[in-house]
């Protein structure tokens, strides 16, 4: 089971690989951070590949920022 610090670090990681490299806080902004609808896509796929855990572009424009995704990743894989 992975805990909410194993989905912080793992959503960093994805988020470093795929945005403009910035200090990332529970308010970075994926929009603000570089993302576009074309990222999300790719930080969702990356997210169901590394935590098994289905999240969709939609939804990650919806949340936007990376404390409200990492809350959601983290609910969803009960940690």
């Amino acid at each position: 089971m992975e805990t909410m610090s194993d989905v912080v670090d793992q959503l960093t990681e994805m988020w470093n690989e795929l945005l403009e490299p910035t200090q990332i806080t529970p308010d970075s902004d994926f929009f603000d951070c570089g993302g576009t609808s074309v990222t999300a896509v790719y930080l969702a796929a990356a997210v169901q590949e590394s935590l098994g855990v289905a999240l969709d572009a939609i939804e990650v424009v919806k949340l936007r920022t990376f404390g409200a995704i990492a809350q959601t990743l983290s609910e969803r894989l009960g940690a």
